[in-house]
């Protein structure tokens, strides 16, 4: 069983915003963006955002995510891209499954607030603080900070929940 930070964690990484990993890596200079794949474990099982537990299984993943600093090091934005399929099923019943495409992409404007403003474009999964949202479309969500859900601002296109879809 995943601890819950480090579910939200992966939560967030698998919506292509999130770039902990690239946070303490120190940039090259203000100037040059860091560029580091998005690594994701293989499987796993996501725990409390569904009336049922959802496995998941990476099928493709050649995400990356580029991510500017300031002169000072801080993180100013970051886009994530690339091609992300993964395999979901509701862990109580294996026969509800899908294979979805949510390669995005995703951009991420860090706050000085400490808060980040997601914007994800093109076919997304969302994680929310009790659902997954799938989302083909436009849809601006703010995050208080790295390792908690984001609250959805404003949508376009079509978005559903995973959670509903797999039930």
């Amino acid at each position: 069983m995943i601890e819950m930070p480090a579910v939200k964690r992966f939560l967030l990484w698998l919506s292509a915003v999130v770039i902990l990993e690239v946070l303490p890596a120190p940039p090259v200079s203000a100037a040059e963006p860091v560029r580091q794949k998005l690594d994701i474990p293989p499987t796993g099982t996501f725990i409390g955002l569904c009336a049922f537990d959802v496995d998941y299984a990476i099928v493709v993943n050649t995400e990356y995510t580029i991510t500017w600093f300031d002169s000072a090091g801080n993180p100013l934005r970051g886009i994530t891209e690339g091609r992300l399929v993964v395999g979901f099923s509701n862990a109580s019943n294996p026969a509800h499954h899908m294979t979805l495409n949510i390669s995005g992409p995703g951009k991420t404007t860090f706050n000085a607030d400490g808060s980040q403003t997601i914007v994800f474009l093109g076919n997304s999964l969302v994680f929310l603080a009790d659902d997954m949202v799938l989302s083909s479309g436009r849809l601006v969500v703010v995050a208080p900070d790295p390792l908690s859900p984001g609250v959805v601002v404003s949508a376009s296109g079509n978005q559903r929940s995973l959670c509903d879809l797999l039930g």
